[in-house]
C-alpha cells in the first residue's frame, strides 16, 4: 500500500476500467471529468499504484465554493466577519470497487483534506464541503470529523481550523 500516489488526471489514465458501483460516479470519471478541467469547473485527482500508474484506484474532485455565513452552525460562523464564506467542494469521491474494504477510502478523504489545507495556505479557505450520496455515505464522512448543515442533510462540511496547526 505504500506505492499510492494522488496525481491529476491525465490522459494515460485508464478510465474505462474503473467502476465504483455507483454509475454516476463511473461515468463522471469517464467522460465529464475532462470537460470540468478545461472549463474551470473542478480538477479531478486520481489515486494510483507507482507499480500501476494507468489504473485508477480511486478519484477525488475538488472546486472553489463558498456559503453564507448563515448556513453555518454559530461556533462554526464565530469570528467570521463576512457574509460569505470560503471553501472547497469535494464534488466527488470514488473507489474502485476492487480497492473497496481496504481502508484505501479513508487514505483517500485524507489525501483531499491534505490538499485542501495546502491551499488554504494561498487561497485563505475556512471550509471543505462534501455531498454525500447516501445516508451510509453521510456516516462516512462524519467519521472523520465533518458536520451536517442540518438534520438528515446529505451535505456535510469540515472546518479547516479542526485541520490546520493553530497559529
Amino acid at each position: 500500500m505504500d506505492d499510492l500516489q494522488v496525481t491529476p488526471l491525465g490522459p494515460h489514465h485508464d478510465r474505462a476500467a474503473f467502476t465504483c458501483g455507483e454509475v454516476t460516479l463511473d461515468r463522471y470519471l469517464r467522460e465529464q471529468a475532462s470537460q470540468d478541467r478545461k472549463r474551470s469547473l473542478a480538477r479531478c485527482y486520481v489515486l494510483t499504484r507507482a507499480s500501476e500508474p494507468a489504473r485508477v484506484v480511486g478519484y477525488y474532485t475538488l472546486s472553489a465554493h463558498s456559503l453564507r455565513l448563515h448556513d453555518l452552525p454559530e461556533d462554526a460562523a464565530r469570528g467570521i466577519p463576512y457574509r460569505d464564506v470560503p471553501g472547497v467542494l469535494v464534488g466527488r469521491m470514488a473507489l474502485d470497487v476492487r480497492e473497496q474494504g481496504r481502508g484505501l477510502g479513508e487514505r483517500l478523504l485524507a489525501a483531499a483534506v491534505e490538499h485542501c489545507a495546502r491551499l488554504e495556505s494561498e487561497l485563505g479557505l475556512r471550509v471543505i464541503v462534501v455531498d454525500a450520496l447516501s445516508e451510509g455515505a453521510a456516516r462516512f464522512y462524519e467519521r472523520f470529523g465533518f458536520q451536517r448543515f442540518g438534520s438528515g442533510e446529505l451535505r456535510l462540511f469540515l472546518s479547516l481550523r479542526h485541520v490546520l496547526p493553530r497559529t
